[in-house]
């Protein structure tokens, strides 16, 4: 299984690039890395147009620049062939590689998606490589989301709302600085 981080947002509401934040002084996107470590046998970084800085660091496919995480995934699918693909957006920088663990468990045929504070978690997910061509054809018609995809997934519920807080401003990050990965 490959490992996507998806770091290749704008970052608006942050007023920084989020992937390069820190936290217990590793970068979001080094945290990310880490966290699929465990269940990928190699992990690629989507990263923003001309920010490319390590080998294992990708810029969307030209025709899906700016598009969003659809984008990022499609784009490691077909650079990195693999059967089965874990996605970890990087500004959860609380999540544990527990999580990936245990949707590793309940892989199947089909998608493997987080369920946690009352809500989908598309971009901490498992994706066989079946999508992408699914997700190609939904960016070309100009869909960006994930979610509609997800109609026949296996959801694993997590308890652990905290490990699925999304860091998108600078109070959200203030707020999760001051919280411990279990």
């Amino acid at each position: 299984m490959i490992g996507i981080v998806l770091a290749g947002g704008k970052s608006r509401r942050f007023g920084s690039p989020k992937w390069k934040a820190r936290y217990e002084d590793v970068s979001f996107e080094d945290r990310a890395r880490q966290t699929l470590s465990t269940t990928t046998t190699s992990q690629w970084s989507v990263v923003p147009a001309g920010q490319s800085m390590t080998s294992y660091q990708l810029e969307d496919d030209r025709e899906w620049r700016g598009m969003g995480p659809l984008a990022g995934i499609v784009t490691v699918m077909r650079h990195v062939p693999s059967e089965w693909y874990a996605v970890c957006a990087c500004d959860t920088p609380l999540l544990p590689p527990t999580v990936y663990e245990r949707l590793a468990m309940e892989r199947g045929n089909q998608p493997v998606v987080a369920y946690a504070d009352d809500r989908i978690h598309p971009l901490i997910a498992l994706y066989p490589r079946s999508m992408m061509s699914r997700f190609e054809a939904a960016l070309r018609r100009g869909e960006r989301a994930v979610m509609p995809h997800l109609t026949e997934a296996t959801i694993v519920s997590f308890a652990e709302r905290d490990w699925f807080k999304n860091v998108n401003t600078p109070s959200d990050y203030e707020e999760v600085l001051g919280k411990e990965v279990k």
